[in-house]
């Protein structure tokens, strides 16, 4: 790994479009039970894992809570929110921050993860393909590509704290599109059955093939 460890590394680059962060209290409302979202999701103790745009680190650091001791890392565009997130994650040893773009995986890491983690993000990647044959690259042996995403639904209709939230419904991902896109860029990613999120969410998690 390059340059991982619980020291914020700074660059300046561009976020994703419709990816920007949103307000950190209601979306702390909005998954209140970040470890049980993660659980739901087939994380389990002892598995490395690899958070793709990790915002504040609500996912991350229930992550390493819950994988402790193996290793877990966040990568994060914006330098200001991953300090919050690093600042956050204390005492926690095992989780590490980049501030980095993720579209530059391959330059940024080496090592492998058991638990490749994407959340409401992939509706805003310029290039899918190539970034999920980069994360396949970084999976162990039956290792999973894990993504959550906004439920294809009108922006009108997910309500929360008495505001429509999320991205536009334009680009909205189906759970067909998303599989599709997916197995179109590799044959090694094999679809497990989708999972509901509620209220607006759904979660697929994609196994490495070892064959």
């Amino acid at each position: 790994m390059t340059q991982a460890n619980n020291q914020v590394i700074e660059t300046v680059k561009k976020p994703l479009p419709f990816t920007l962060m949103p307000d950190r209290y209601w979306w702390e409302t909005l998954w209140s039970d970040p470890q049980q979202t993660l659980t739901t999701l087939g994380l389990k103790p002892g598995l490395s894992v690899l958070d793709l745009g990790c915002g504040y680190g609500h996912f991350t650091i229930s992550a390493a809570r819950l994988v402790a001791p193996a290793p877990v890392v966040g990568i994060e565009i914006d330098r200001h929110i991953l300090e919050e997130a690093r600042h956050n994650s204390f005492p926690l040893t095992n989780c590490s921050w980049l501030n980095e773009d993720f579209l530059d995986l391959k330059k940024i890491l080496t090592n492998k993860f058991d638990f490749v983690i994407m959340y409401s993000t992939f509706h805003g990647i310029p290039n899918p393909i190539k970034l999920v044959q980069d994360i396949t690259t970084l999976l162990k042996p039956r290792g999973f590509f894990s993504v959550i995403n906004w439920l294809p639904i009108p922006r009108e209709e997910t309500i929360w704290l008495g505001a429509p939230r999320g991205p536009k419904t334009e680009v909205r991902i189906h759970p067909n599109k998303l599989i599709s896109t997916v197995c179109s860029a590799t044959e090694k990613l094999l679809p497990m059955p989708t999972i509901l999120l509620p209220p607006y969410h759904y979660g697929i998690n994609f196994m490495l093939n070892q064959n």
